[in-house]
């Protein structure tokens, strides 16, 4: 029987001393083939399974046990030193923030929001680095890109800063974009947790890490609720687009233009998860609740537009959020509804948020992300282990492409270079095996590079599972009570709190047409009236309502919710009646 002997006085297991070298145990079995492949499997190192196996029968032929036990771990250490120092990554610190800096794309993109997403590509490797080497010339090199980034922003007459530029979807007027103040700072603020969260760490960059979270609480945050761009409704919350804009020759003076393209209009959900990352990493630093309810609301209004069925979650890549969504003349929603037919990397992102939020114990529990998964390798995957190929997350695309494709081309004029429906959602690396076993096939041949072992360390040093990373403590969840419908994609209430004076609108959209009934109902599922019954055609459908009852029998007052029943199933979403 093998004999344990650690060198620490804590009883952790295996499992748990092998995510860390900070803490070992070493099993001596006789021939030291244990400790030697735990050796390998720490380090990665050829050479280490073999100088230790050599060790450990040495020294079992000498009868030194103890000797075993000191010296051991010392040959370890030394070993996980070395190994350490021998990662050799393609560029050194001072390299990356210098061609970060000196980034080509800044040439025709030297601000705005073009600016920020070229800007954030490859912002993360500077914290990702270090925690592979322990580096701190890493950290230096990120404070320098770090500093040129918060040196970009500009004043707005409001006295916020921003990253202000060519506003994307009309060029003739300058604004900062909610989405690059929230992809720059939240890469910036990954440096601050990894500081403040390492007393060694936070000696030397304490200040600094902390000035950038004062950034993003002002500059974000404050910013943005000033400008009156957070829109909250009960448990639901979210941001819309600036309505005023800036001449380039004048950054001192608002503009005024209605007319400008999306003026007013919610973001789709990829940029308002941008904007729950900000507020959750604001939320780990400081324990403030206002930003982890910020956060939890963001998430929440998501979770509540997901469909379901067969035991799998489809979500559109934009949804209505408040009634100035909502053109009521056209009778549809102002931005399209629909998964995104070609850029499947939006909704990866997502997946890689709604991990997130699951790990901080915020809306989503395991069965959420059960479902995610089977929407991954259940609707998308091909089933193929060796040539995974993957459709839309909708089910649309078997033939390579996706409904409505020709047509979003025709009208957006984006080219077919970059068309991608569907891929692995590798944000569900940490819950499943089989997600794992597909990522791993682009490191066939690897195990030598910075990503196979960024992989290694932050994926693999833990066997695929449900344990919440950061959440302290029992989670609980709000409830999303889901129905199952197949036809109808979308389906809700603007605003979710019926106005004493004025209208909500009843809105959804559907895949066919067909017959269509619109009730309302108590939250035990009695049937209080019906608001409509008849033929719709495919797409958007809406009605508006007072919150009174159709037939003036009744006085409505209280917590209620609509039922849209539509083909083979039937959604739901809650109302308050005031």
């Amino acid at each position: 029987m093998a004999k344990s002997i650690s060198t620490d006085k804590d009883n952790t297991n295996l499992n748990d001393r092998k995510s860390s070298f900070a803490n070992y145990s070493y099993f001596y079995d006789g021939t030291g083939l244990q400790a030697a492949s735990q050796a390998d499997d720490l380090l990665g190192d050829e050479r280490a399974r073999r100088e230790l196996k050599s060790y450990f029968i040495h020294m079992k032929k000498m009868g030194l046990y103890y000797q075993m036990r000191t010296v051991g771990f010392t040959l370890l250490f030394s070993l996980t030193s070395c190994v350490r120092q021998e990662i050799k990554l393609d560029i050194t610190p001072e390299e990356l923030s210098e061609n970060m800096i000196r980034n080509p794309a800044f040439v025709e993109n030297p601000n705005g929001e073009n600016f920020c997403w070229h800007a954030r590509v490859g912002l993360d490797e500077f914290v990702e680095n270090y925690e592979l080497t322990q580096d701190k010339k890493w950290l230096d090199a990120g404070i320098r890109y770090y500093d040129f980034l918060i040196g970009k922003m500009a004043v707005d007459p409001d006295g916020y800063m921003g990253w202000i530029g060519v506003y994307g979807y009309d060029d003739r007027y300058w604004q900062d974009a909610l989405v690059g103040d929230a992809i720059l700072l939240e890469g910036i603020l990954n440096f601050s947790v990894l500081v403040l969260e390492d007393q060694n760490l936070k000696k030397k960059y304490g200040e600094k890490a902390n000035s950038y979270v004062e950034v993003a609480k002002k500059d974000f945050v404050e910013k943005w609720d000033h400008r009156g761009c957070w829109i909250e409704d009960g448990p639901y919350g979210g941001y819309v687009e600036f309505s005023k804009f800036l001449d380039k020759e004048n950054l001192k003076e608002w503009i005024s233009a209605p007319e400008a393209s999306r003026v007013g209009i919610s973001h789709p959900f990829n940029k308002q998860f941008d904007a729950a990352r900000v507020c959750l990493r604001i939320y780990r630093i400081t324990g403030e609740k206002f930003y982890r309810d910020r956060a939890e609301k963001i998430y929440f209004t998501a979770k509540s537009h997901f469909q379901y069925f067969d035991d799998h979650y489809c979500w559109n890549y934009y949804e209505p959020l408040y009634p100035g969504d909502v053109d009521l003349e056209k009778r549809d929603t102002r931005h399209g509804v629909w998964v995104h037919p070609w850029r499947s990397g939006y909704t990866a992102r997502e997946v890689e948020d709604i991990a997130e939020a699951y790990h901080y114990g915020i809306v989503f529990d395991e069965q959420d992300i059960r479902r995610i998964i089977n929407t991954n390798l259940e609707v998308m995957w091909n089933k193929d282990s060796v040539n995974p190929k993957f459709i839309s997350s909708n089910g649309l695309g078997a033939e390579n492409d996706t409904s409505g494709l020709a047509a979003f081309q025709k009208a957006y004029g984006h080219s077919n270079v970059t068309k991608n429906a569907g891929e692995l959602w590798t944000g569900l690396l940490d819950f499943d095996q089989r997600i794992r076993d597909l990522y791993g096939l682009r490191f066939k041949n690897d195990t030598t590079s910075a990503a196979y072992l960024r992989y290694k360390k932050s994926v693999l040093a833990n066997p695929p599972g449900f344990k919440r990373k950061y959440a302290q403590g029992e989670v609980t969840v709000p409830e999303v009570r889901f129905t199952e419908s197949r036809e109808l994609s979308m389906s809700t209430v603007l605003p979710h709190t019926v106005p004493r004076q004025g209208e909500s609108i009843i809105i959804c959209k559907t895949w066919v047409p067909g017959e269509l009934r619109i009730d309302m109902y108590t939250p035990e599922d009695n049937k209080m009236c019906n608001l409509y019954r008849g033929k719709i055609r495919e797409g958007t459908f809406l009605i508006t309502w007072d919150g009174k009852d159709p037939a003036g029998k009744e006085v409505f007052r209280g917590d209620y919710k609509i039922r849209w029943t539509f083909g083979t199933g039937y959604r739901e979403f809650p109302i308050v009646i005031q």
